[in-house]
């Protein structure tokens, strides 16, 4: 089994070697690379090929956001991961439009981080549960804000919700169809006026509408 190429950036050493040391014992992982800046990062990138970059936010020179920004146009298929102190929805906002996979807090657990590291490895998305409160908190607000200007709330059909749920669980229209027996063509209409009727721009807009009207938990 291949294992993980990581590239862990933070502007503090101490914290570097603590993590690098939690690490070491994932046989998953080869031993991380490090930086302790957002330049740094961009140059072990042009060396190397990693599949997972864990970054602070508040770093010198090149910061966590536009370190992430470069990252995702010169080398889309590296997952991104922020570990950071800050849990202000601005920048999670922030991240999330960066297009982050995971966005956890350094309060976190060993196992949390790995899980994390796992689930980008594999395509999915990892927040910690203060961060998606963060999120849901913010939605509600938005929510509530255009239920209060039309009067009216955003009703699914049970299709719908159905579709709703299996797309939180990152399933693919082509398995959507197969796992409710539909064809494809239904499930691209479905999920088309699914969008229209959230007002969601993206995957991760939907999946924040379906927290916060408690589709999925």
């Amino acid at each position: 089994m291949k294992k993980l190429k990581l590239l862990i950036a933070d502007d503090h050493q101490l914290f570097l070697d603590g993590l690098l040391s939690l690490l070491k014992t994932e046989k998953s992982f080869e031993p991380p690379a490090t930086a302790t800046n957002g330049n740094r990062v961009l140059e072990l990138l042009q060396k190397n090929n990693y599949d997972i970059c864990v970054l602070d936010i508040n770093m010198p020179g090149l910061n966590g956001i536009e370190t992430t920004r470069r990252i995702r146009h010169e080398w889309p298929e590296v997952k991104i991961i922020i570990l950071t102190t800050y849990n202000d929805k601005e920048f999670i906002s922030e991240m999330l439009l960066a297009g982050v996979s995971g966005y956890v807090l350094k309060s976190a657990t060993k196992a949390e981080l790995v899980n994390a590291i796992s689930k980008a490895a594999s395509g999915g998305t990892y927040y910690s549960s203060e961060v998606q409160n963060s999120i849901m908190h913010d939605y509600l607000g938005k929510i509530k804000k255009e239920k209060g200007a039309s009067g009216k709330p955003v009703v699914l059909t049970k299709r719908e919700t159905e579709i709703v749920k299996l797309l939180a669980r990152e399933y693919t229209n082509d398995r959507i169809a197969e796992a409710l027996s539909i064809s494809y063509r239904t499930v691209e209409t479905h999920r088309k006026n699914i969008m229209q009727k959230t007002g969601a721009q993206n995957l991760a807009g939907l999946v924040k509408f379906a927290y916060a009207q408690g589709i999925i938990s």
